[in-house]
């Protein structure tokens, strides 16, 4: 079982749900996945894309995954029984922000269209630029 994920959004550190980790990390590394960002004033999103998204990847032991996973997929609107994906939560491959590979993480992205939910598309300034939110 994957033991890490990749966070993007409101449940970085210093963001407005960073306290709703149902536990606390082994680590927290600052790292990126390949992805499309999209941005609004309340969250973001991320679809698949070949750009470099800007986030956290938080690791855990096997043991807390399930809880961990739990408590994310209600966060993100994932999994829950009679009612639309708001997002799918999907295994991400997350690299360093020197490029070395990190590893796997599960990650979530944007379950419909953003564009018609109101998100703007983040585009990066310069090629190879990493994209963030906010």
């Amino acid at each position: 079982m994957l033991t890490a994920v990749f966070v993007y959004g409101t449940l970085k550190q210093g963001q407005c749900r960073e306290t709703l980790w149902p536990c606390l990390p082994r680590s927290v590394r600052p790292g990126w996945v390949s992805g499309s960002l999209f941005a609004r004033h309340d969250y973001p999103a991320m679809t698949l894309g070949a750009d470099r998204v800007l986030g956290e990847c938080w690791e855990f032991l096997p043991a807390e995954m399930p809880r961990v996973l739990h408590v994310l997929d209600q966060i993100e609107g994932t999994n829950q029984h009679g009612v639309d994906d708001l997002y799918h939560r999907v295994r991400v491959e997350v690299y360093a922000v020197n490029g070395h590979r990190i590893g796997p993480a599960f990650g979530y992205h944007y379950a419909s269209d953003p564009l018609e939910d109101g998100f703007t598309p983040v585009y990066p300034p310069e090629p190879n630029a990493l994209l963030q939110w906010p």
